[in-house]
C-alpha cells in the first residue's frame, strides 16, 4: 500500500529538509570548504584562458554559501549588497590598478563574511584556511601556465625582441615613448619602434601615458611619465 501524504505533512517534510540542508551548509567545516573552493576557483580563473572549471566551481561554491546563509537568516540584504560591492571593487582593481579599490574590496569582503557568520571565531578560521588554499592553488597554476594567459595576459609583454634588434640603452636616454602596460613600477613601453621592459622610480604610471627615459642602469631602463618629469622641473 502506497504511503499517504497530506499537504501539511509534505510541507513539514520539505521544511525539515530545508532546515537540515541550511544547517549543514552553514556548519564550520562546510563553510571552510565552500570558501576555499570559491576563493581558489575564482583566483585560478584569472590565470587561465577563457572561462572554465575554476570559475564554474567558484561561482557554484559561492552561490551555495550564500543560499545557506540567506535561508538561515544569517545574511541580510545589507550583507548581500556589501558583498556585491566588495566583489565589484576587487574586479575593478584588475583593470584600474592603484591599490585603493583592492584594499576596499578586501575590507568589504571580510566585513560581509563576518557579518554573516554564525560564529566569528569559526569564520576567522574558515577564511584563514581558504586564504592559504587560494595562495597554494595560485602558486601551483602559475607554475603551470605562468602569467601569460588569462586576465593578466594584457599586462605581459607578448613580443620578444632579439638581442640584435635592441637599441643601445644609453642612446635611449631622453627619448619619449608610450606605456603599453600599467607601470607599477615595472611594465612595458614602446620607445621608438621597439617594445621593451621598463621600470619607474616607484611611481605608478597608467597604460597609454607618455613616458621619457631618464637614465639606464645596466640592463634596466628607468623611465618617468612626462607629466612627473615636467613637475620636477
Amino acid at each position: 500500500m502506497l504511503p499517504y501524504f497530506t499537504l501539511p505533512s509534505l510541507q513539514a517534510s520539505v521544511q525539515a529538509f530545508g532546515d537540515t540542508l541550511q544547517a549543514w551548509i552553514t556548519s564550520p567545516v562546510i563553510v571552510t570548504i565552500l570558501l576555499s573552493v570559491a576563493f581558489a576557483g575564482l583566483a585560478v580563473e584569472m590565470f587561465t584562458p577563457g572561462f572554465g572549471a575554476g570559475g564554474i566551481l567558484g561561482i557554484a561554491a559561492g552561490g551555495i554559501f550564500l543560499y545557506g546563509h540567506i535561508a538561515g537568516g544569517l545574511a541580510t540584504s545589507t550583507d548581500i549588497l556589501l558583498l556585491t560591492a566588495a566583489i565589484i571593487l576587487l574586479v575593478l582593481e584588475l583593470f584600474v590598478p592603484g591599490g585603493i579599490m583592492g584594499i576596499l574590496g578586501m575590507i568589504g569582503l571580510l566585513w560581509a563574511l563576518f557579518r554573516m557568520a554564525a560564529d566569528r571565531t569559526d569564520m576567522m578560521i574558515s577564511v584563514s584556511i581558504a586564504f592559504v588554499v587560494t595562495v597554494i592553488a595560485v602558486i601551483y597554476i602559475i607554475r603551470i601556465v605562468g602569467f601569460e594567459k588569462g586576465m593578466f595576459k594584457p599586462m605581459i609583454l607578448q613580443d620578444t625582441l632579439r638581442p640584435d634588434t635592441l637599441p643601445s640603452l644609453t642612446a635611449l636616454i631622453g627619448q619619449r615613448g608610450v606605456a603599453k602596460t600599467p607601470l607599477r613600477p615595472t611594465g612595458t613601453a614602446e620607445i621608438g619602434d621597439s617594445v621593451m621592459e621598463v621600470i619607474t622610480e616607484g611611481r605608478y604610471v597608467a597604460k597609454g601615458s607618455e613616458i621619457v627615459v631618464i637614465r639606464t642602469e645596466g640592463k634596466k631602463i628607468i623611465v618617468s611619465s612626462v607629466t612627473n618629469k615636467e613637475e620636477k622641473q
